[in-house]
């Protein structure tokens, strides 16, 4: 099981959100992803492509909410930040 933290940051100047990542299994942490580009949900994405990459998970396994709640009986979980250094 893993828990995906993930931490959202909007650029004001530019318009652009960044996001990072942090992957859990159990109560150790995986790795903690710097940040990237990405809005919404993209910092699910940025974790299951991190997972297939450390053979954590298959290589055909789908993208999205509900193979992580489902399939991998995983959370997860975001907040959005004020500060990039906060990422």
């Amino acid at each position: 099981m893993f828990h995906i933290e993930g931490r959202r940051w909007f650029q004001k100047t530019y318009g652009n959100t960044y996001h990072s990542v942090r992957i859990f299994q159990g109560n150790h942490l995986l790795v903690c992803l710097p940040y990237q580009y990405g809005y919404g949900d993209c910092f699910l994405q940025t974790a299951l492509d991190w997972l297939k990459a450390n053979n954590h998970v298959c290589d055909d396994a789908e993208y999205g909410t509900r193979y992580l709640r489902e399939e991998l009986h995983s959370t997860y979980s975001v907040i959005d930040v004020a500060r990039q250094k906060d990422l």
